[in-house]
């Protein structure tokens, strides 16, 4: 603490540990902003992802792929973040525009194992023909986590030093809500492109003709057929849920 009234010697001794004091915070807040968020998104995303395609999911495996694709989302936020910026500095709308088209590139890079410019070309085809859908979702989202960080903020406040610590923890309980919601609309644009399956033979549909149930451990979904694991409660093609 800077001592009342300091005398220049007591300012001169002050002042370094200050600086020490102000370059640790810095340091920590660039690590976790830079590192362990993005980090944490991707993992977050592809948890979302192996439950609604595999019925279950390994945090480990989700943080390890995460880990892995760090650079990838660095690359991918610079360049969205300045298309974004740029398109904001322009005409506000072109901005919202460009938003909205490559807002399902971070889960195409995560769950398709694109490269960045690849992920952005599969975001913009996700949304084609949803623009005003996708528009309201993440409007809506806004408003939500715009909404949790005030009561956030106004329950924090009065634990004075210790209050971005308590705002940490509690925004830890609505900040994955955002790479959830990417993931299940992910999901759901998938479904929407996706080529329609061939009817199965004219002799798997008569009666009392013999069925293939598949391998153990695998299921086919109820609505078109498609292939997939057991455990799958989402049919990954059409969308469709499945029955336990």
């Amino acid at each position: 603490m800077r001592p009342v009234n300091p005398t220049p010697q007591q300012f001169y001794n002050w002042f370094p540990g200050f600086f020490a004091a102000l370059g640790a915070i810095l340091l920590i807040t660039f690590v976790v902003t830079i590192v362990f968020f993005p980090i944490a998104q991707g993992s977050t995303i592809k948890l979302a992802s192996d439950r609604i395609d595999k019925g279950q999911a390994d945090l480990g495996a989700a943080f390890r792929l995460a880990a892995s694709r760090l650079l990838g989302m660095w690359a991918l936020s610079i360049i969205v973040g300045i298309l974004i910026v740029v398109g904001l500095i322009a005409l506000i709308v072109p901005g919202i525009i460009l938003g909205i088209m490559f807002s399902l590139a971070f889960p195409a890079l995560i769950i398709e194992n694109k490269r960045v410019s690849d992920s952005m070309v599969r975001s913009r085809q996700l949304v084609g023909h949803r623009w005003g859908k996708s528009f309201v979702l993440y409007l809506v989202l806004g408003i939500i986590i715009a909404i949790a960080s005030f009561i956030v903020n106004a329950i924090t406040a009065p634990f004075g030093i210790a209050s971005p610590v308590v705002r940490g923890l509690l925004s830890a309980l609505y900040e994955p809500l955002v790479p959830i919601l990417l993931t299940v609309y992910f999901y759901s644009n998938v479904a929407r492109i996706a080529p329609p399956m061939a009817p199965p033979p004219m002799m798997d549909r008569m009666p009392g003709a013999h069925v293939t149930t598949g391998q153990p451990g695998i299921k086919f979904c109820v609505a078109c057929g498609t292939q997939m694991a057991s455990t799958s409660m989402i049919c990954p093609k059409c969308g469709s849920a499945q029955p336990a």
